[in-house]
Parts: structure tokens; sequence; C-alpha cells
């Protein structure tokens, strides 16, 4: 995508001449570990995926998978394969992923499970249950987040003042094309102080594909302020949330330069 060419361009300028800097160590190991659920009732099967890792060309690698339960870990050599485990009684464990290749090198991630009627507690960080709400869109519609249950939701701060916000844009109408039909919606919480200017953007824009909200408050409308965003944190705009299906956010950060298209499919 061009956003991701530009950036690269940046990264190229910024380093200079690659093998002088070494700003680039060439491709790396790195350990993914996902699954589409992360909490119920016990028992609760859960079914790890690992395709997304990745092992250097000309590597083999060895995997560990720890559930984090006491229970015998899983090793093999094969990252392309569901790891099914049953986790029989309630409790907050934490899986962990680890990659050791033929070079020696280690890479690990880690997945939190919660296994319980209630799932995680409700908060704003990884492995926490989406704070709902219910707000109004821009169509003089309404929107609670809980009714998207079942689905993918990447939740997106943005404004028409923010610039950044605006060149992200391109990018998540992409997610929302491609992803759309196989589960993903795409909610714009808008900033600006004037509905009518979100709604003539997204208009001049020919951005259908999304949910957009707006309510009274600009800066720190209360969706805002629920998630943290502009409200007297750090954290600024544009700014998504990726929310499985379940209800738990999975993914936080730039909708351009963190997300990847792998975290949604390994949601979907």
């Amino acid at each position: 995508m061009m956003s991701r060419r530009l950036l690269l361009f940046g990264l190229l300028a910024a380093c200079g001449t690659l093998l002088l800097t070494g700003c680039f160590s060439g491709p790396q190991l790195i350990a993914v570990l996902t699954s589409a659920r992360v909490t119920g009732p016990a028992p609760l099967d859960v079914s790890f995926n690992l395709s997304y890792s990745e092992i250097p060309d000309g590597r083999t690698a060895l995997f560990e998978l720890d559930f984090g339960d006491a229970s015998e870990p899983e090793a093999g050599t094969e990252l392309d394969i569901a790891v099914h485990h049953t986790y029989e009684v309630g409790g907050t464990f934490v899986a962990t992923l680890t990659i050791t290749d033929s070079e020696g090198d280690v890479a690990v991630d880690h997945l939190t499970i919660t296994v319980n009627q209630d799932g995680p507690p409700v908060g704003t960080q990884i492995g926490m249950s989406a704070p709902d709400f219910t707000a109004t869109t821009t169509d003089a519609g309404e929107l609670t987040l809980s009714d998207l249950r079942g689905q993918v939701v990447l939740l997106d701060f943005w404004g028409v003042w923010c610039g950044p916000c605006k060149r992200s844009m391109p990018h998540l109408d992409e997610l929302a094309r491609e992803y759309g039909s196989q589960g993903l919606v795409v909610v714009l919480i808008s900033t600006d102080e004037v509905r009518q200017t979100t709604i003539d953007y997204l208009d001049e824009k020919g951005y259908d594909g999304f949910i957009s909200v707006w309510e009274p408050g600009g800066k720190y409308t209360p969706v805002a302020q629920l998630y943290g965003v502009l409200s007297g944190g750090d954290i600024g705009i544009p700014h998504t949330f990726l929310i499985d299906r379940q209800g738990v956010i999975r993914f936080r950060g730039h909708p351009v330069l963190d997300l990847t298209d792998e975290m949604i499919e390994a949601l979907l």
C-alpha cells in the first residue's frame, strides 16, 4: 500500500546506507500466538493458531506451547497447524509460545485466556473486555457496541481536523471493503466539534463502508473519554482498537503503522 511504501522510504532515508548503519539486520524470527476464542466458561476449548509466526528462510525451528495451566506443554516443528487445548477449570491463564530456530535465535509471544462466564474485566488494555457504549451515528441512528458482539470490530478515533487521521482513511476504507463480508465492522468515532464537518468529509471522499459516530464534545466526546483518547491522557489520534467476536480488545495502536491484515485475518 502507498502509505506503507512511504513509511519504508522514510525509514530508508533515515538509515542512510544500510550496510554502514546496520538499521536492518535481515529477516528475523517472530513468534505470533493467537486464537479466535480467548474467553468462555469451563471447560473451554481453545484452538491456538501459530501460523502467523515467521522463520527466516533456510532455517528450521522447534516450538513449545505452554498453556499456562500446569498441563504438559505441546512441542513440535510444524507451525501451520491448530493446537487445541481444553481448560478444565476457571481462572486466568497466560499461554506462552516459544520458538527456537536452528541458529539459536529465540522468539516468544503470549496470549491471555480467561476462563469464566463473564470474560475478562472491562478496560481499554489488550486482553480486556471493551467498554460498552451507546452513541448516535451521523445518519441519526444509534449504535450500541455490544450489539456487534459476534463480529470483529475495528473502532477508530479520528477527526477531520487531524491530518494523520485523514491520511489513514484510505487504509481503513480498504480494510472495510476487503473484510466486511467476512465479519469486520469498522466504526469511526469522530472528535470533530460539528457533526456536519464529519458528514461532509466522508461524503466527499465516498467513504460509505463505515459506521460513523458523532456526539457533542469534540475531542472530549463521551466515547473518547471512555476509551481514554484525547481526554488528558497520552493517547492521540488516529488510534484504533481491534475487538474480537467475544468483545475482547486484541489490538490498540496506529491504524496504519501498527495494525496488519494478519491481525484481522487471525480473528476472522
